[in-house]
């Protein structure tokens, strides 16, 4: 049996910081929103109005996000993640994360708990991969 390689997924130094600070102005409720760019590099963050603001969970309006998925379309972009924040909580998948993620880059940021930063998944299936992140 070999060794599998890890899949990665570029993001700017001041995208990064920017889903920092959409998490943090969201508080105490979580932040959500798009990200946008070809292959597995995101270049641009699409906040989301988070529809059932809670500490706990988010929803993105559907209308809200094919308006987004058109804007992409039309600057040649690609929707390729999502971010959502875990105010005081780990940046690990939670088993309603896992049953409803779609097939896209999966960004879970941590604010205000002992762990800050963010963490990428890919959700297939129920099957949850840990991405590495390369900050550029």
């Amino acid at each position: 049996m070999g060794a599998t390689r890890k899949e990665s997924v570029f993001i700017s130094k001041n995208l990064y910081s920017r889903l920092i600070l959409e998490a943090k102005s969201s508080m105490p409720n979580e932040a959500c929103g798009l990200l946008s760019g070809s292959g597995s590099k995101c270049t641009r963050v699409w906040p989301m109005r988070n529809t059932e603001p809670s500490p706990f969970s988010f929803a993105i309006d559907e209308g809200e996000k094919e308006r987004a998925v058109r804007e992409m379309h039309e600057r040649n972009e690609a929707f390729i993640g999502l971010y959502h924040s875990h105010p005081n909580g780990l940046p690990v998948p939670s088993q309603d994360d896992i049953d409803h993620a779609p097939d896209v880059f999966y960004f879970i940021i941590s604010v205000g708990g002992a762990e800050e930063g963010i963490r990428c998944y890919r959700i297939r299936g129920r099957q949850v991969m840990h991405l590495t992140i390369i900050v550029e």
